[in-house]
């Protein structure tokens, strides 16, 4: 019954595997559907170095906003500004870098928005807050301008259910609005004006009450519209071209070109065959070295990378470029190391005389410690590696955060599973599992525990001398 059980986990489990595989690797569309599955290695979002990606080159002049004498200091000086625009757009690879002496030179992924999104950066619009109305006959004097803002994002508020646009100020931008907040005290005026471009009665854009001017940000609405796409779209829209108006430079598109992989058009289908190699390396090294339970360590390498590869496909902090995939080959060679580390102790244990099943247990029980703390030491470097590094050191460690957590899982209850299910099937052939121990070890025998029949039990507690 025993051994039965444990053919129908084993036959239970391949079933599971070869799915896992084929999700991993086949595409197709789905039955009555129109939708194509792609499989989670293609569904796996690449960086530049392994997708297409745009390069759109855009000639540069000096800007209003800008404090320096120079072009090209002003175009230096832009490139935090134009990172942080195409960061808060979803763009989180690209690379920025100064063409000749007036020129932009930006390359990112391809997307489907990537020509509207881009567009914004050609459509700037200069914001002033004035505590006067401006008429045909008036032009009122601004004391908070673009000058003063460091950035300006698309927000909603919950109080008035209404999208509007959130403006952060500088450290300048904070002395201006104490300025207009005197100044709006002098007129006895509550309100404070807002144009976009120019401060005439056909720019104005809305109005803000001054109790409402917060020291370091502001709010202020785009429409009366409440939370629908159209309100939204607006915002974003006035958002973007009013942050795109802080910068220190004009920028007008010349030129926009699709660029191959930086490291050639097939270099990912080479790099996911050279993946392929090292697991089947991997299998055979363990077959040949361990016998049965390689194959055991096997099987549990496949659902390792199964799992690995759907994580990497749905967790949405992972990108793979060069460093990602150095990533994935260290994650899978980091597991292997790991698997080995319980081998090894499983095959001293037997040395020294355990049986098999003892062996066995107590391999993964006195390997443990060991490779739990070098999971935490991976995962906590990995999670500094996503917090504080840059793109590609940031995809670098969410590829291995993600292996940490995995390995674990697959180490301790899966590969402890199969050696489990296993050794039902095979407790008295060392052999077959490459277990050798010297001739002059003797093996240790278990203790045995004497049951005592429960008629004697009294007289063994007291010695049998109840009645003395």
């Amino acid at each position: 019954m025993v051994k039965k059980r444990s053919i129908t986990r084993f036959v239970f489990m391949t079933i599971v595997a070869i799915i896992g595989i084929l999700l991993t690797v086949c595409s197709f569309t789905i039955p009555y559907t129109t939708t194509n599955y792609n499989g989670f290695i293609n569904s796996i979002p690449l960086g530049l170095d392994y997708s297409n990606g745009v390069s759109l080159v855009y000639n540069a002049e000096k800007s209003s906003q800008s404090n320096y004498a120079s072009l090209d200091k002003s175009i230096e000086d832009s490139f935090a500004d134009i990172s942080k625009f195409l960061s808060f757009h979803g763009f989180s690879e690209y690379e920025i870098a100064m063409q000749g002496n007036d020129k932009v030179k930006i390359t990112l992924l391809e997307n489907q928005y990537s020509s509207t999104i881009m567009a914004l950066l050609e459509s700037p619009q200069q914001i002033y807050f004035t505590v006067e109305e401006a008429s045909d006959e008036k032009t009122p004097e601004y004391y908070l301008s673009s000058k003063d803002i460091s950035y300006a994002e698309v927000a909603y508020d919950q109080s008035s259910s209404v999208y509007g646009i959130n403006i952060t100020l500088t450290n300048l931008g904070k002395l201006s609005l104490k300025n207009l907040k005197t100044a709006a005290d002098n007129v006895v005026s509550d309100t404070v004006y807002i144009y976009l471009d120019e401060i005439s009665s056909s720019n104005a854009f809305g109005t803000i009450a001054v109790s409402n001017l917060k020291d370091t940000n502001m709010f202020i609405s785009s429409s009366s519209a409440s939370n629908t796409t159209e309100a939204y779209s607006t915002a974003y829209q006035t958002a973007s071209n009013i942050f795109v108006g802080t910068f220190d430079v004009s920028l007008t598109k010349e030129s926009m070109d699709t660029v191959s992989p930086r490291l050639g058009t097939n270099a990912w289908t080479l790099t996911m065959i050279a993946f392929l190699v090292l697991i089947v390396a991997i299998i055979v090294f363990l077959w040949t070295r361990y016998g049965d339970l390689g194959l055991l360590a096997s099987f549990a390498m496949i659902f390792f990378v199964v799992l690995q590869l759907f994580f990497m496909q749905a967790i949405p902090f992972v990108r793979v470029d060069l460093a990602g995939a150095i990533a994935m080959f260290l994650s899978v060679i980091f597991f292997f190391l790991s698997m080995v580390v319980i081998l090894e102790r499983i095959g001293k244990e037997y040395a020294n005389g355990n049986r098999i099943h003892v062996s066995c247990k107590n391999g993964f029980k006195k390997s443990f410690w060991r490779l739990f703390d070098l999971h935490v030491i991976l995962l906590v470097v990995s999670i500094l590696m996503l917090l504080i590094g840059v793109a590609q050191i940031s995809y670098f460690g969410g590829i291995m955060f993600i292996a940490s957590i995995v390995s674990i899982f697959c180490l301790y209850v899966l590969f402890r599973f199969f050696v489990n299910s296993y050794l039902p099937l095979n407790s008295t052939k060392p052999r077959k599992m490459k277990l050798y121990r010297e001739a002059n070890v003797k093996e240790i025998k278990e203790e045995e525990v004497e049951i005592i029949p429960e008629d004697k039990a009294k007289d063994f507690v007291t010695g049998g001398h109840e009645n003395d």
